[in-house]
């Protein structure tokens, strides 16, 4: 068994890739996402953010599967695996709408806000619920 400051830095660790994507996204929110620069970084954003919740989600159900949390390690087995389930439909829709506004479609930089507002906003309700589960670690 481990002792329980284990399991809670694994959550934090899954925490910090979540709060580095809410905080990392803000600033995608000043900018104009038809600038290709700005668009390549924004498609690169949503990326790394969905491997790195992915692979500390994982570390965490490791951890957690040896402390014996079973609740828990179902949990972060879940949000691994829903991490890599949404990366391999959201970026395809990330590029098809950047696609879309090359090719001179004017409301796809509307539908890509509402992709960037959506992932932020799927961010927030999970990164509270893991924040708010960590007094159940302890």
């Amino acid at each position: 068994m481990l002792p329980d400051f284990v399991p809670l830095y694994a959550l934090v660790v899954v925490l910090f890739s979540l709060i580095y994507f809410s905080l990392a996204s803000i600033s995608f929110l000043l900018v104009g996402l038809e600038i290709p620069e700005v668009s390549q970084l924004f498609r690169g954003l949503f990326n790394v953010y969905f491997w790195m919740v992915g692979a500390t989600s994982l570390l965490a159900t490791a951890v957690f599967a040896v402390s014996g949390r079973m609740a828990f390690t179902a949990a972060m087995l879940l949000l691994a695996t829903s991490a890599m389930a949404v990366r391999s439909r959201v970026l395809p829709l990330i590029d098809a709408q950047q696609a879309a506004w090359q090719s001179g479609d004017t409301t796809a930089m509307r539908r890509l806000r509402i992709i960037h507002w959506g992932g932020m906003l799927a961010n927030i309700v999970i990164l509270s619920t893991l924040a708010s589960s960590a007094r159940f670690i302890l």
